[in-house]
């Protein structure tokens, strides 16, 4: 294992010790003196997206959607023992996730560090997958598939992707179509398992009050050894081409909810180029409809909007989008308030107060989001895993003009690239 860097951030007061094994596990080692926990934060890039691939060996393979998730809920059934009971035990908070480009997994403990890490490092890589296990866990999967189904904020996501995403995996939730679950075997898990839970894309990333090198002793034998290739993605095309501009269907609610999306068509592979893109978007949206805007008041006041409303921005390398929804009584007059007002907004150019304001409030944010272990193991992992620069967030807003918030609202929010997707009630 060797040390391949050393960040030091003098405004977040941070170091970060960077190191490489062998075979190409990336650490990140994060030492904050004076706290009583330590937390670890493992993962990987893959997820819900990641439907076909090719194996080193030349061979291709396509599974059904929602094996990512399903993956990450058998490596928590453990060999012998489930995971959650054997951190419980220790007295550790635990956890993990599936999105759509990423799997972690992730303990706090203030006690019992040394073997909270082992388990962590022991069932994440070193899993047993088999029919009999796939089957125990199926309804369990498909249960919770039908709780996100029943959500209308999921729903009309996934419905307004349906009209934002031609072909795009995106247009299914990490956790697939119950359709899908209802087929995935242990062949498919142990194909993603062997194709991505490989070494070169194992990241790793601790914070808490340790030693760097006795931290690394602990890693060394806890670590694969072996020297296993990635499997190649069959990436969707990054072109976000819109299918349809307006669907409808009937759900469970009492009063219209409504999902406006903007499909970006360009969107930035490189991560650090991305986390700028991310940063200047959240401006944007906040100045537009953060709780103190001007534009946020008028709609309340006209009564166009309520606190259901609220306003997004998601990307990856080949999927980009800006999401705003809201209840409703008339999802034709909301829909024409919200994108003339996005005119208007757009038209009569942004104030530099109003800007300084934000990007100081968003300086504060990211600032006061990472005073744990936890939090900031969780920002360099999330780093580590999109590509870009550690802590490099704050770097980009200070660097961030008045006219790159100007040209964003003018091409994120281009009327050839939106979208509508509306839930209406059921007839009773």
């Amino acid at each position: 294992m060797k040390t391949t860097r050393t960040i030091k951030h003098p405004q977040l007061e941070e170091t970060v010790h960077l190191l490489e094994t062998a075979n190409g596990i990336q650490i990140a080692l994060i030492p904050t003196p004076g706290f009583h926990t330590t937390a670890a934060h493992f993962g990987l890039r893959f997820g819900g997206n990641d439907l076909r691939f090719v194996m080193p060996n030349g061979d291709d393979h396509q599974v059904p959607t929602g094996s990512a998730h399903y993956l990450e809920h058998k490596l928590f059934e453990g060999r012998q023992e489930k995971v959650f009971d054997r951190f419980n035990r220790l007295g550790a908070n635990f956890n993990g996730g599936t999105s759509f480009c990423q799997t972690t997994y992730y303990f706090s403990t203030a006690a019992h560090f040394d073997e909270c890490l082992e388990v962590l490092l022991d069932f994440v890589q070193d899993p047993l997958i088999t029919e009999e296990r796939v089957d125990k866990e199926r309804g369990i999967i498909e249960q919770e598939v039908r709780m996100y189904q029943d959500s209308p904020g999921y729903r009309g996501t996934f419905l307004l992707h349906e009209a934002m995403y031609k072909s795009h995996s995106m247009r299914v939730g990490p956790g697939g179509t119950l359709e899908d679950v209802a087929r995935i075997n242990a062949t498919d898990l142990q194909r993603c398992y062997d194709g991505f839970y490989v070494p070169q894309a194992l990241r790793l990333a601790i914070a808490g009050d340790f030693d760097v090198e006795e931290m690394k002793q602990k890693l060394e034998p806890l670590l694969r050894t072996d020297d296993t290739a990635i499997a190649e993605r069959s990436s969707d095309d990054a072109t976000s081409t819109r299918l349809t501009g307006y669907v409808e269907e009937e759900f469970a609610v009492t009063r219209p909810y409504v999902f406006i999306g903007y499909a970006q068509r360009e969107v930035e592979a490189d991560g650090q180029l991305r986390l700028r893109q991310r940063i200047v978007a959240s401006l944007l949206l906040d100045l537009m409809f953060g709780k103190s805007s001007e534009l946020r008041q008028e709609l309340y006041a006209a009564e166009i909007i309520d606190d259901s409303f609220s306003a997004y921005w998601s990307a990856d390398e080949t999927w980009g989008h800006v999401i705003m929804s809201g209840i409703c009584d008339k999802p034709q007059k909301f829909v024409d308030n919200i994108t003339q007002a996005c005119d208007k907004f757009i038209a009569n150019k942004i104030k530099a107060s109003d800007f300084e304001r934000l990007r100081k409030a968003a300086w504060g944010g990211i600032v006061s989001g990472l005073q744990t272990p936890s939090a900031v193991a969780s920002s360099v992992l999330s780093s580590m895993l999109a590509g870009n620069e550690i802590f490099s967030a704050l770097d980009e807003l200070q660097a961030i003009s008045l006219a790159d918030i100007q040209a964003a609202a003018e091409n994120l929010l281009d009327d050839s690239k939106r979208a509508v997707a509306v839930l209406t009630p059921k007839d009773k």
